[in-house]
């Protein structure tokens, strides 16, 4: 089994992946530490997804994963299921908040989450729809078993999520 979990910075893909992987008993594969591994980041912290997608091609002959992290909707990975997590803006605005987010960055983030980047990027990227998953109030136990459950009765759909009617307001700034 092949699963990959993306999502906005904050919307859980970290913990929740964790205790996905010890669930299924899969191995965990966290891009960020690839990423800071090999070095991959410029100055800017920018990364370049082409030496990421080398970086990441021993995932061909793999088996039994799950891989996360947010640059994982900007490439296409071997996948059985692709997650995305999904927090309702205002939460996701004090999680990051709590991380010490610029403004800049915090607001980029939120916008991200508010036009459904990362969901947009996987359609492109692995030519399906992902499974969404609100993870704004449920626990990382909740959620990784809501993913458990989802593989494990191959569901092809979980969270309906649109936060259209908060657009508008975060783009009138507030």
């Amino acid at each position: 089994m092949r699963i990959v979990i993306t999502g906005t910075p904050g919307t859980g893909k970290s913990v929740i992946a964790r205790k996905l992987a010890a669930l299924l008993g899969l191995e965990l594969i966290d891009i960020k530490k690839i990423v800071r591994k090999r070095r991959l980041a410029g100055r800017t912290h920018e990364v370049d997804i082409r030496k990421l997608a080398a970086a990441l091609s021993f995932l061909r002959r793999r088996d039994g994963y799950v891989a996360e992290g947010h640059l994982a909707c900007e490439l296409k990975l071997p996948a059985d299921f692709v997650f995305v997590l999904r927090t309702d803006p205002r939460v996701l605005k004090r999680r990051l908040a709590k991380r010490g987010y610029g403004a800049r960055k915090l607001n980029d983030n939120i916008a991200a989450e508010l036009l459904d980047y990362c969901t947009q990027r996987v359609e492109q990227e692995y030519l399906k729809r992902p499974l969404e998953l609100d993870t704004s109030r449920r626990t990382v136990a909740a959620s990784a078993a809501a993913l458990a459950q989802a593989v494990r009765q191959k569901k092809k759909k979980l969270d309906a999520i649109n936060y259209s009617k908060q657009l508008i307001q975060f783009a009138r700034g507030n």
